[in-house]
């Protein structure tokens, strides 16, 4: 059994745990400003799932925005052309787009399924951003450590408050990420993850490959890519340089984040769903009108 494997049954039995495309433009999705706080450090001061928390499909789980995460998720999960993907490497463009937001939210969707673990791997040594997010410790090892042999794989893989959702952060930022990310280490990671879990999908946060080499030789890795865009920054021949550096066919999404989603349509989908949390008994939420 390797390391991984190790680690997850190590960390499913202390919580009481059993360890167990289609085409970018059929997949765009737009997620609107109020997911702007997409690589906020300020997250590890609230709680996951309070308000405000970049968690918004825990946070605000009836509003656009979450719901386009879980459109996500089902692209994922039952993709076209039914050939499953596993290992989901989010990245974007160039910096401050909003990966880790995307990565993170879309990760808790998948958690919010019936049968389903999942895995976020933040492999951004140069700007961790993951470890805030679920509010871990800011000296928590994580996988800079462990590629660099400094520990066992356990001791970076660490349970959040969702019970399928488990995180490897990235540790402190290093010099040289290039070269720890391609290690065959890292790729060993990986394989193990792919071969002993049937049921666990992993998603990966990955710096922009136009300012990070070792994106590209990680992408060879997994088995679809999600590509976060900002609506109001980035320009189509940055997109378009991208892309080349990439594996198109891997690409299985494209998410336009920072859209000014109109406020009749955010409020439409959050009285829809007030509508038929209340249905059984034939009312809406209380002050619902």
């Amino acid at each position: 059994m390797g390391h991984f494997s190790k680690a997850l049954e190590k960390r499913d039995s202390e919580r009481g745990d059993k360890p167990v495309v289609s085409t970018p433009d059929k997949v765009k999705n737009e997620v609107p400003a109020d997911g702007s706080r997409a690589d906020d450090h300020r997250a590890a001061e609230q709680k996951p799932g309070a308000a405000g928390h970049p968690l918004v499909v825990l946070s605000d789980p009836w509003s656009y925005s979450s719901e386009q995460f879980r459109s996500i998720k089902t692209t994922i999960m039952f993709p076209e052309d039914g050939k499953k993907r596993r290992l989901i490497l989010v990245t974007s463009s160039v910096p401050a787009e909003g990966k880790s937001f995307v990565a993170t939210n879309v990760a808790a969707a998948i958690a919010g399924s019936l049968d389903n673990q999942v895995m976020v791997i933040d492999s951004d040594l140069r700007r961790p951003t993951v470890a805030d997010i679920f509010a871990l410790p800011p000296d928590a090892k994580g996988l800079e450590a462990y590629l660099n042999n400094q520990c066992p794989l356990d001791d970076v893989v660490y349970p959040t408050h969702m019970e399928k959702l488990s995180v490897i952060p990235a540790g402190k930022a290093v010099e040289n990420p290039s070269e720890l990310i391609s290690s065959s280490t890292m790729v060993q990671l990986l394989d193990d993850v792919r071969d002993r879990y049937s049921d666990r999908y992993v998603i990966i946060d990955s710096p922009p490959p136009l300012f990070a080499p070792e994106t590209i030789a990680l992408s060879r890795h997994v088995d679809g890519i999600v590509i976060v865009i900002r609506n109001d920054k980035t320009s189509k021949r940055v997109v378009a340089d991208m892309l080349d550096k990439v594996d198109r066919t891997k690409v299985i999404g494209i998410v336009l984040n920072r859209y000014d989603v109109p406020f009749a349509r955010d409020r439409g989908y959050k009285e829809y769903y007030a509508y038929r949390k209340g249905a059984g008994n034939g009312s809406r939420d209380p002050g619902k009108k």
